[in-house]
C-alpha cells in the first residue's frame, strides 16, 4: 500500500481534515479492523469512492484540490448536524 492524501470527515459534522492513508490505517488497526477489511477500504479509496467506516467518511484528495485550510474551526457549531 502506498500513502495517499485523504479528506476525513467525522460523521455527524460538516468539519473536514486533510490526512493520509498511513494515519487512517493505524487508526483502523487500533480499532481491531481486520487486514482484509483495511485492504478493501484502501482499494475503494484508490478507485475514487467515498468510504464510510468507523465513524469517518473518507475520500481521496483530488490532484487539483489546492485548499490551504487543513482543519475547520471547531468553535463554530453551526456546521454540526446534531446539536
Amino acid at each position: 500500500m502506498q500513502n495517499i492524501a485523504l479528506t476525513a470527515a467525522l460523521e455527524g459534522t460538516q468539519h473536514e481534515a486533510k490526512t493520509d492513508w498511513f494515519a487512517i490505517k493505524a487508526m483502523l488497526e487500533s480499532k481491531d479492523m481486520s487486514a482484509d477489511d483495511i485492504r478493501i477500504v484502501y482499494n475503494e479509496l484508490c478507485a475514487g469512492l467515498i468510504v464510510t467506516t468507523r465513524g469517518l467518511t473518507l475520500s481521496k484528495v483530488a490532484a487539483t484540490d489546492n485548499q490551504t485550510e487543513v482543519i475547520k474551526p471547531t468553535d463554530d457549531t453551526d456546521g454540526l448536524l446534531i446539536k
